[in-house]
């Protein structure tokens, strides 16, 4: 299931609906349970913004395989908003000074909520539905105006077999795995609602109630933590002559003019957006070739991605150290299973594979050093940041690699056209690159600034030309592009490289 802005996902043309969730506002409640560190800062951004703010979000579209029961599914709607608390939450904006704070939660309880349609228009093209429903969601979903999730449905004349469902909603009640999640359970709530029969899905806990706990841990961090030693040692370490930066950024190199590029930004993004793609590294077969050469050398598949970014940053930096900021799940009890909400975290990597002949050679050392920082995810970042000190906030390089094969339903994601959905993105200083393997193979989406195209299109292109070989001859050797010079040894590092250089751009 590819990553993709709404923009680049296929829409159908035909009848759109909006089902918006609707609450009196006499039954919002001030709730003294804080907002998770991620929330907070979100929320913050937002009221800095003001009227600034617009497109973003996060969302899924997927196909239900039957007829829309227009009653039906808004009784799933209103069954999705009552089963988790997220959705039943909002903010409140205080002027500065206030005894509560500037932010602070309200909510609603489950038996208030209704769904009301608001049609949108029939026999319309597919140009006009993308276009109407991208406008609806960059301006109606906001971290400060509920509703922070709203759908779409579109039906298209001459298909009775099913509808298509879009949602977007705001951070601060989603992540990744929730927009995964929703496929399944949307789909079960409404079969549940057509049929009669029990929907059969499991309950799980507030995510306010996590956000709740994650501040108060928080609270504990004092410098002591080990999270904030490993923490500032990650941002001290100057070692990698590409990444001088405490925060760290996109590798950079100079782009030869014939440098292969096979992988490419769709379209020209909007000025003041970021740039963004999808493509696929490997299909199935090519991944299973690939997983199995990883294991054989004793490690995973997550440590072979790594060491592919590693060969990719020697062949066109001269460096194989990399380092870059990794979300992770936070998720840490069976509780929060499949809740809807924001919990991540994130961790440091830093891949040092040391001076290997091969990406074989490499793996162990590349899972050892990319494993260094892992525990400091059960911590949140927002405290211990404010020990370091100093101008250490992320992002400024992102990469994440997360194996979803084994999600419920994710056979059926192709069938159905799904498709995880983020907002465009204001132009900024960060790289993301979000490496997802699922059943038919390993795709990559990502987004930069539109400055950093060439240099991005040409690491990825690179990237997958390294991932191929090995899955092709069954290992790579290492490659230093030559000018490159050893910060240690002060040693051109296409010396140090043993063995011929492979050249991906030469050396």
């Amino acid at each position: 299931m590819e990553y993709t802005e709404l923009t680049d996902y296929s829409m159908p043309g035909g009848t759109v609906t909006a089902w918006e969730p609707a609450v009196d506002a006499s039954e919002w409640q001030s709730d003294s349970r804080q907002l998770s560190y991620m929330h907070l800062e979100h929320a913050r951004r937002a009221v800095r913004e003001g009227s600034d703010w617009y497109s973003q979000w996060i969302g899924t579209a997927f196909r239900i395989q039957r007829p829309l029961d227009r009653e039906a599914f808004s009784r799933t709607l209103v069954a999705w908003y009552r089963r988790h608390e997220a959705f039943r939450t909002s903010v409140r904006v205080h002027d500065a000074g206030h005894p509560q704070g500037d932010l602070t939660r309200i909510t609603v309880a489950a038996d208030t909520i209704s769904v009301r349609e608001r049609a949108f228009g029939s026999d319309l093209e597919p140009a006009e539905v993308s276009e109407l429903v991208t406008e609806y969601f960059n301006t109606t979903v906001t971290p400060l105006t509920w509703p922070h999730c709203i759908a779409v449905t579109v039906e298209t004349p001459g298909d009775d077999e099913g509808f298509l469902v879009v949602f977007a909603a705001d951070h601060t009640v989603m992540d990744a795995y929730t927009q995964v999640f929703a496929i399944r359970e949307l789909t079960a709530l409404y079969l549940a609602e057509v049929t009669g029969e029990p929907h059969g899905l499991a309950a799980f806990g507030s995510y306010l109630d996590f956000s709740d706990a994650e501040r108060r841990l928080g609270e504990q961090i004092d410098a002591n933590n080990a999270a904030v030693s490993q923490w500032r040692t990650f941002f001290d370490d100057t070692t990698t002559a590409v990444q001088p930066e405490s925060i760290p950024r996109f590798p950079q190199f100079d782009v030869p003019a014939d440098a292969p590029r096979t992988i490419a930004a769709q379209r020209t993004p909007d000025e003041g957006f970021q740039a963004t793609l999808s493509d696929w590294l490997l299909d199935a077969a090519d991944t299973k070739r690939f997983d199995a050469i990883c294991k054989a050398a004793g490690s995973s598949m997550a440590a072979g991605i790594y060491t592919a970014l590693s060969m990719t940053s020697a062949a066109l930096t001269g460096s194989a150290d990399l380092r870059f900021i990794s979300p992770i799940h936070t998720r840490n009890a069976i509780e929060w299973g499949e809740a809807v909400g924001w919990f991540v975290g994130i961790i440091p990597v830093a891949v040092r594979p040391g001076r290997p002949l091969k990406f074989t050679d490499a793996l162990t050392a590349v899972a050892a050093t990319a494993a260094q920082y892992k525990d400091v995810g059960a911590a949140p970042f927002a405290p211990v940041a404010e020990l370091i000190g100093g101008d250490v906030t992320p992002p400024g390089f992102v990469v994440s690699y997360i194996d979803l094969r084994h999600a419920e339903g994710s056979t059926d994601w192709e069938p159905r056209a799904a498709r995880v959905l983020r907002s465009a993105t204001r132009d900024a200083d960060e790289v993301y690159f979000w490496i997802n393997r699922i059943p038919t193979g390993v795709n990559v989406s990502a987004r930069f600034p539109a400055a950093n195209a060439p240099a991005v299109e040409v690491f990825l292109s690179t990237f997958r030309a390294t991932l191929k070989e090995i899955v092709a001859e069954g290992d790579c050797e290492y490659s230093y592009r030559a000018g490159a010079v050893d910060r240690a040894t002060g040693i051109d590092r296409a010396v140090l490289s043993a063995g011929s250089p492979r050249g991906v751009l030469g050396s």
